[in-house]
């Protein structure tokens, strides 16, 4: 008994795995059956001739056609699965500003807008600000009754970097922050 080799796609090998017989006794009884149905047609198509559409003899320009378009389909359907994803992707955009931010200079110190932080006699009942709007805080307050800005701490992302109360997203890695959630219509 000679040995024939086929290559098939996995659909049909799964196909072929739901019988119960062999893939090999499968495929001889599929290879018999087909022969015996093609038993009266010539072996040879250049010599029994290959119809077209139409019924008429093929030539060889177009089989050559068929099979130029044919590969042409192939290579365009690879193609589009190799360079469109499956899946919309996340796009991260990191923006950072270059300028002469250090070439700030004050013309005038002046008298200070703000109160120096080693006072000695300060009071620790004292009312604090809001850093965010400036509002008066009290001192059992934890957030501001005006913003929402916590008065306690610094808010940080869960990338590790800080925020402020009134942004929307992360400038890092683009989540979205509890301030953003505020603004959602209801």
């Amino acid at each position: 008994m000679s040995k024939i080799t086929f290559r098939a796609d996995d659909d049909l090998v799964r196909q072929l795995e739901a019988f119960d017989a062999s893939k090999s006794e499968v495929m001889r009884e599929a290879l018999r059956e087909y022969l015996d149905e093609h038993a009266g047609s010539s072996v040879n198509a250049a010599e029994s001739g290959v119809n077209d559409e139409n019924g008429e003899p093929a030539s060889e320009d177009s089989i050559d056609e068929l099979i130029v378009e044919r590969v042409d389909e192939l290579i365009a359907d690879r193609l589009d699965r190799t360079y469109t994803p499956a899946e919309p992707q996340d796009v991260n955009v990191n923006i950072t500003l270059d300028g002469d931010s250090g070439n700030v200079s004050h013309e005038h110190a002046g008298d200070r807008k703000t109160r120096s932080a080693d006072r000695e006699n300060e009071s620790d009942d004292e009312e604090h600000t809001c850093k965010q709007c400036g509002e008066t805080l009290s001192p059992s307050a934890v957030y501001c009754p005006n913003c929402g800005e916590k008065a306690s701490h610094r808010v940080f992302c869960e990338c590790g970097d800080e925020l402020r109360s009134d942004w929307g997203f992360c400038p890092s890695c683009g989540r979205r922050t509890p301030a953003a959630d505020v603004l959602r219509d209801p």
